[in-house]
């Protein structure tokens, strides 16, 4: 069967076109955009088997990045499964502002890795700045150790509840961590709420709990000054920028993603209020 007629076959059944042709590129070898010029290609026996296969599990909700194995994030192929959260091209924001803070030499901290994607993201961009990344789930740092091993990335990684076991000092911090409230979680699409890992999206306190946890614990890790780098919800910029207030953080920036929704601030610890982990 050709490629078209077996996507227009399946478009009928009321998939995602978006889904079908992730599906269909990676099958096909080539760019998504490329599919338009491969409508006429005949798939093998072997191929039209795996494009039912797939679009089955489409029918059930699964995402496309856990059939296939694989996301695309910053440009990089990454390994993915129900274990990681998949990554978001809004995430892509997140890279490009820490990406203008990161000089040689630096250290850079990341919270909540999942599947390495921002960490390997800004090693390839700026490999001359060290990296450590920390991860909750042991399954989620399987994944992201083979990821950086695949990207060629030296990250130590680490196992740990946001911050590392022994104190060290990192210029920069930079997190997307779970920010689903509770009312948000239940009314998410299902096939977020089924299929992702409830540790990477959920959070109490109105979805607020990390960004607290994570602006009280984080002048120990930092020098004066010191920077945390977020990406948030679109609705909470203004309780996390209140609460940062209340602990001594000012805001250097707040940045709207591609679509103009608010997404993203760099937050500095003003210099009277931090309590400096190591003797200078």
């Amino acid at each position: 069967m050709k490629a078209g007629d077996l996507m227009a076959a399946f478009s009928a059944k009321q998939l995602e076109q978006q889904d079908l042709n992730y599906i269909l590129a990676d099958l096909l070898h080539c760019p998504i955009p490329e599919l338009a010029f491969r409508r006429g290609q005949e798939l093998s026996p072997e191929q039209e088997i795996l494009f039912h296969q797939y679009s089955s599990r489409l029918q059930k909700g699964e995402p496309p990045q856990y059939i296939l194995g694989k996301a695309w994030f910053y440009g990089l192929e990454l390994e993915v499964d129900p274990a990681v959260l998949i990554p978001r091209p809004e995430t892509e924001g997140l890279v490009e502002l820490a990406l203008r803070h990161i000089r040689p030499g630096q250290k850079v901290l990341e919270i909540g890795t999942g599947s390495g994607a921002i960490s390997i993201a800004l090693h390839k961009a700026r490999p001359e700045a060290c990296y450590t990344a920390t991860e909750l789930s042991s399954e989620a740092l399987q994944i992201a150790r083979r990821n950086a091993a695949r990207h060629k990335c030296a990250i130590d990684f680490q196992l740990a509840d946001l911050f590392p076991s022994e104190l060290a000092r990192f210029d920069l911090i930079v997190s997307n961590p779970p920010y689903v409230s509770p009312q948000e979680y239940a009314k998410l699409e299902p096939r977020v709420r089924d299929f992702e890992p409830r540790l990477a999206l959920y959070a109490d306190d109105g979805g607020l709990a990390f960004y607290r946890r994570i602006l009280e614990t984080a002048p120990q890790f930092l020098p004066e000054c010191g920077l945390v780098c977020f990406e948030h919800g679109y609705s909470q910029r203004k309780p996390i920028l209140e609460l940062a207030g209340k602990l001594g953080w000012a805001c250097l920036e707040a940045l709207q993603d591609l679509s103009g929704r608010n997404r993203y601030l760099l937050l500095q610890k003003s210099a009277a209020s931090v309590t400096p982990a190591f003797e200078t």
